[in-house]
């Protein structure tokens, strides 16, 4: 997500000569934003009519296979990483330039682990009415490709989310394992082996579409959200807030395991469950040093406002302040407050056991055996 909070002045209990006790509290004493927000089965389904249009927005026909679904999308600096599936589960990831750029090359990823590139620059994209069309051929394999596209869906790509939900099933419950789409990727491509690093992954309509269907698939059994990888945070916080409910509202506990991490939408996915699980990924000193519950404010690119800067009566805070009591009650919304006050938006705050004991937000902690 990029949306959080701050606390409340503590007022020593003191009468000044002419001011009560109860009038100066009323002066210190900041605003909050209402939990009245009004989440609906209408307007989930509203933003799920649009985003979904964006998964079918691209078409690929390469080596004798059509791959027409998009499975995942993310940013890769300045291009955009996209995954497709044929409709025989195959699949395939693109690594796509600024094709406006006279020398635009695209990157072709397979799953037999082979890498490619090809012109995409301007000369080689047709345009029609509603799309647009590249045809090419790859450098090294010398194989011809075609990529259909909706140029207007493509501006939206990054914000379909490019973490896996895998349900692991057990006789007592369904355990929903996130992972990173685009792991072989980094790992052949880009890192030469192994990364080193943290790859942090995104949330976004691809998120909530996957629990949804988990949802339905294993409807009455207990579940745990286990973050087993880099969540860096959410691409679309409006349908990532229907996915925490999502968490809340089938009674799902969630956990960071010692091979995990949450951060900003990730760590709103975190605060949605009933149990909250903490697997420390280091018994070495005080939790926040391995980073692995993150959060901080944010910031309206529309408004070119921080999150303070903005009324708290606003819709955009009495959004965050209801989903935070409902995922959390009673100290929902003073947890929301105090991200908004954690870190700026570009920057990053890794919730420590007092802040946590504070907002009753890790339940449970577990040092490594």
């Amino acid at each position: 997500m990029n949306i959080k909070l701050l606390t409340l002045l503590t007022v020593p209990m003191v009468t000044l000569a002419g001011v009560s006790s109860d009038s100066m509290f009323k002066s210190l004493v900041k605003d909050k934003p209402k939990a009245d927000y009004v989440f609906s089965a209408q307007e989930r389904a509203e933003l799920l009519a649009e985003r979904l249009p964006i998964l079918s927005s691209m078409q690929l026909t390469y080596e004798g296979q059509t791959y027409s679904k998009i499975k995942y999308a993310d940013e890769y600096g300045r291009d955009t990483l996209v995954q497709l599936e044929s409709v025989s589960g195959k699949t395939v990831t693109l690594m796509i330039d600024d094709m406006s750029d006279a020398d635009a090359r695209c990157l072709i990823y397979s799953d037999k682990n082979e890498l490619d590139s090809f012109d995409c620059g301007p000369k080689k994209i047709a345009v029609s009415s509603n799309k647009s069309l590249v045809e090419s051929q790859t450098q090294l394999g010398m194989k011809t490709l075609r990529l259909e596209y909706h140029q207007e869906a493509l501006e939206y790509l990054t914000m379909i989310g490019s973490t896996i939900l895998t349900p692991i099933v057990t006789p007592a419950e369904v355990k929903i394992k996130t992972s990173f789409a685009f792991d072989d990727f980094y790992n052949d491509a880009v890192c030469g082996g192994h990364c080193q690093q943290r790859i942090e992954s995104t949330l976004g309509v691809t998120t909530f579409t996957q629990l949804q269907s988990i949802v339905d698939q294993y409807q009455g059994t207990p579940m745990t959200m286990v973050f087993d990888s880099h969540i860096g945070g959410s691409a679309d916080d409006d349908i990532n807030m229907y996915t925490g409910l999502l968490i809340k509202d089938n009674n799902m506990n969630t956990l960071v395991t010692e091979n995990g991490s949450v951060f900003s939408g990730g760590t709103d996915l975190f605060a949605a469950g009933n149990k909250r699980t903490l697997e420390r990924a280091s018994d070495v000193g005080r939790i926040e040093m391995a980073q692995q519950i993150g959060v901080h404010s944010w910031f309206d690119d529309d408004l070119k406002k921080s999150a303070k800067q903005i009324p708290y009566a606003d819709e955009s805070h009495r959004k965050q302040a209801t989903y935070f009591t409902r995922v959390m009650g009673d100290k929902g919304i003073d947890f929301y407050l105090f991200t908004l006050d954690s870190a700026p938006a570009q920057g990053a705050h890794w919730i420590t056991k007092y802040e946590s004991d504070k907002y009753d937000f890790i339940n449970e902690i577990i040092d490594q055996p």
